[in-house]
């Protein structure tokens, strides 16, 4: 899936050559949250995608898919890209450079509505 779309965030139904990868995945998340998560796997997921496994909501991870796979943004997305806008002075400095690299910045009066 990285190779292919250069993140590793599948939703929970995605399925690979006949594997629950996005089951998988969110085990892989749950086991890293608990401290259950060996340093190998972690190491050898993280070298695929640094943010397979960011410490905030699922939104973050969906906008920057479907931006990354020139998708169009859903209405939810787009409230809620407008809604992180709103709030930049608050946001972590990794999540400011998440949606800098999206295309928003706190500056930003616009969300894109296509990605590309």
């Amino acid at each position: 899936m990285t190779v292919q779309h250069g993140r590793l965030t599948p939703d929970k139904h995605t399925r690979q050559d006949g594997f629950s990868l996005g089951t998988w995945l969110s085990r892989q998340r749950r086991n890293a949250r608990a401290g259950a998560l060996s340093a190998t796997t972690a190491a050898a997921l993280a070298s695929l995608d640094p943010w397979w496994n960011p410490p905030w909501p699922y939104p973050w991870q969906q906008y920057r898919t479907t931006i990354s796979g020139n998708e169009s943004v859903p209405d939810t997305l787009q409230r809620w890209a407008r809604a992180q806008r709103r709030q930049w002075s608050t946001l972590h400095p990794a999540q400011q450079h998440l949606l800098t690299h999206t295309g928003i910045t706190g500056r930003d009066r616009s969300v894109r509505q296509t990605g590309g």
